[in-house]
């Protein structure tokens, strides 16, 4: 880590020597999991590494990207280059960020999954669920406060950019959507709405989730629906709690009404922390309903570390 941290201080200060203010940031993460699903067992290796860069202008303007590389752990993902696909700028308590992978804020309502990529994607997925066709993509998203609530808004003119070109002005999809996060007395509440649509597709979704945390635990419940392509509505919940300071304990359970289609998952999730950014885990995914090919039941243990 220290070697890492003085070879990218020595090369940003060489690229970087008529910017006064620039940073550059590194960070990585590995992981190692064995996979059960049924009587079909595997091991996963993936890992990734990131770059942050920042600088400020002489007024004080924070400008910065980011970039990463990649290697997933579902079994089917290949080693891939990500990033450099937005430039964000905040100043005076508002943060614009414009570029190919602008999101809308949807998913608000989307809780109880509680699983890794992993487990998740060797198990019999629930057949529909709530959500809108293309979620990101060319545009611009602003987020600032309001009072005590954090708002967002943004617009995607092209949903579905070639490369780093994103075509504003002849897309035949666009997008948009707004969110806020608020408290209420204990209790911190979140809600969005999200809209998509191209030549023969309206898409809309709405979700709503509001967490309570005591010294018991924290327990968050989601509710969430869409029209269009995917009709219908979804529920979840989610409980979590530290059972000894280094060990946390997770419980979920969503249920999705879509298309006629209706399936429900239930997630067991229990990690330990060892110090040095370094943990292993225990996590299972229980599905039922109208499901995918698949197992109804998976289980995954592992490591996980940052670097």
């Amino acid at each position: 880590m220290k070697k890492l941290t003085y070879l990218v201080s020595a090369v940003a200060a060489g690229l970087f020597s008529s910017a006064a203010n620039a940073d550059i940031s590194v960070s990585g993460a590995a992981s190692l999991v064995y996979n059960a699903a049924g009587s079909d067992t595997n091991v996963h290796n993936g890992g990734s590494i990131s770059f942050g860069l920042s600088t400020s202008t002489d007024s004080g303007m924070a400008v910065s990207t980011s970039a990463g590389i990649t290697l997933g752990t579902t079994g089917t993902a290949t080693g891939a280059v990500t990033g450099w696909d937005n430039l964000t700028f905040a100043t005076g308590g508002v943060t614009l960020t414009v570029g190919n992978d602008v999101a809308v804020p949807d998913g608000t309502g989307a809780v109880g999954g509680l699983v890794s990529d992993t487990t998740s994607s060797n198990s019999a997925g629930v057949t529909s669920s709530v959500g809108i066709t293309d979620d990101e993509g060319t545009g611009i998203s602003l987020s600032t406060s309001l009072g005590g609530a954090a708002l967002t808004l943004a617009y995607v003119g092209d949903s579905t950019p070639a490369g780093g070109e994103g075509d504003i002005d002849g897309a035949a999809d666009t997008g948009s959507g707004v969110s806020i996060s608020t408290t209420v007395g204990a209790v911190a509440v979140s809600a969005s709405y999200t809209t998509y649509s191209d030549a023969s597709t309206d898409d809309t979704e709405t979700g709503i989730s509001a967490s309570y945390a005591s010294s018991m635990g924290t327990i968050t419940a989601g509710y969430e629906s869409s029209t269009g392509t995917n009709d219908g509505n979804g529920f979840g919940v989610g409980y979590s709690m530290s059972l000894d300071g280094a060990t946390s304990l997770g419980l979920g359970y969503s249920s999705q009404d879509v298309n006629s289609n209706s399936g429900r998952s239930t997630d067991v999730s229990i990690s330990r922390a060892l110090g040095g950014g370094m943990s292993v885990f225990a996590e299972m995914r229980s599905t039922s309903g109208d499901t995918d090919a698949g197992e109804a039941s998976v289980m995954s243990i592992g490591t996980s570390v940052s670097f």
